[in-house]
């Protein structure tokens, strides 16, 4: 064991699809713990979830990086025995499954936890195990619709929008991780295995806490943020502005020359600017209208203002800010022109093409493998292939 493999020796039985799980998963294997991905023969769902290419989308890619396949036909009737053996010898069980349905399966918590009284069994939906929405199926844009997001997220064509972000399935993933952190960490004191109900609809509404605590108390439609913070169109394209205190607002002001609101003491504080956050856009928006965004980008982080140029996703890559922190690591894939950019996660050493880390495999690839260890010899692994109880795809040259 060591930081950078802190869960090296864990195990990690993932049964779930999608993202949330998924990723979730990932995050365990990126830290050191061996997941064997489970999924139908035909693969699990994220793997056409987009574009499919070599057996992958983006999310599949992503999800399953660091993980080992084994593609089995959960209803045959000798599944039962191979996912009982793997639980077994596992630490953490993972699944997706809208609720009831993975009791249908046989690989209920009750009955793994009782077959390995130490295991943490993770369970994400959408909506939790419980309550008049627990059957209804929902993914990231659903939620984003129903805690309050989208509608808090109304542009300035008075339409409520999503984040195209699927910001509840990542932030479900990771709060799903921080919860098994620690569980593990309980565990190996000696306590016994433990039950996590993690939901998309609790990872928004934590994602969401201070929006939610600030709409119990006023009308967020007549907030008028800190002016003139925001986004400002400049003479060439968009810049964010990030004013708070009273002498950011000062400093500004020099800048700009506007003696006039520099010496205006009834702008002091966030609530006098918010009364005339109009007239402050307008006065402010004009200005910003005779430059280009690098023009002020330059002289406020010059003078110590929060501000950035509002960028698209390739110019992030290429900034030179990204590349000094090695925050990208850029893996291929067969039949894409070139390399898919994988941000690292914190906390661990870069992920490098070529390692266990570094992969993602194809639907079945470890079937052999993973039977293999749990005591399957190459007949009776051929008669599960045979008898389509199992699958097992090459990874593409």
């Amino acid at each position: 064991m060591s930081y950078d493999r802190a869960y090296e020796g864990v195990r990690v039985v993932d049964l779930s699809q999608g993202i949330a799980g998924p990723y979730c998963g990932m995050l365990l294997a990126q830290h050191g713990a061996d997941v064997i991905k489970v999924e139908p023969l035909q693969g699990d769902w994220a793997r056409v979830l987009g574009t499919p290419i070599s057996d992958h989308t983006e999310f599949s890619f992503l999800g399953s990086l660091g993980k080992r396949s084994l593609a089995i036909d959960l209803k045959n009737s000798e599944a039962p025995g191979i996912i009982d053996a793997l639980v077994a010898k596992a630490d953490i069980f993972l699944e997706g499954f809208r609720p009831g349905v993975i009791d249908r399966l046989g690989f209920g918590h009750e009955r793994l936890m009782k077959l390995n009284p130490g295991l943490i069994y993770v369970s994400i939906s959408g909506f939790g195990q419980v309550g008049p929405l627990r059957d209804k199926p929902a993914m990231d844009p659903v939620l984003q619709a129903f805690t309050g997001f989208m509608m808090d997220n109304e542009g300035h064509d008075g339409i409520p929008h999503r984040a195209n972000t699927i910001i509840n399935d990542m932030s479900t993933a990771l709060y799903a991780f921080s919860a098994v952190a620690p569980a593990l960490h309980a565990k190996r004191d000696g306590a016994p295995g433990r039950y996590l109900d993690v939901s998309l609809m609790r990872g928004a509404a934590n994602l969401t806490g201070i929006r939610i605590m600030a709409s119990s108390q006023r009308d967020l439609s007549t907030t008028a943020g800190s002016p003139p913070s925001g986004i400002h169109l400049t003479s060439d394209g968009w810049l964010q502005l990030g004013i708070v205190k009273d002498s950011d607002f000062h400093s500004l002001c020099d800048l700009l020359g506007l003696d006039d609101l520099r010496a205006d003491e009834s702008l002091l504080g966030l609530p006098a600017r918010r009364e005339r956050g109009d007239s402050l856009k307008a006065r402010f928006g004009e200005i910003f209208l005779t430059k280009p965004a690098v023009y002020w980008n330059e002289m406020f982080t010059e003078a110590g203002l929060q501000n950035e140029i509002l960028q698209e996703f390739q110019q992030f890559l290429e900034h030179p800010q990204v590349s000094a922190t090695e925050l990208m690591s850029y893996l291929e894939l067969k039949g894409l022109d070139s390399p898919l950019p994988i941000p690292n996660p914190p906390g661990i050493p870069k992920i490098e093409a070529g390692t266990p880390t570094g992969t993602s495999p194809v639907t079945g690839q470890h079937c052999d493998e993973v039977l293999g260890e749990l005591g399957f010899d190459t007949d009776a692994i051929a008669g599960l292939r045979g008898r389509g109880v199992i699958r097992t795809w090459s990874a593409p040259d």
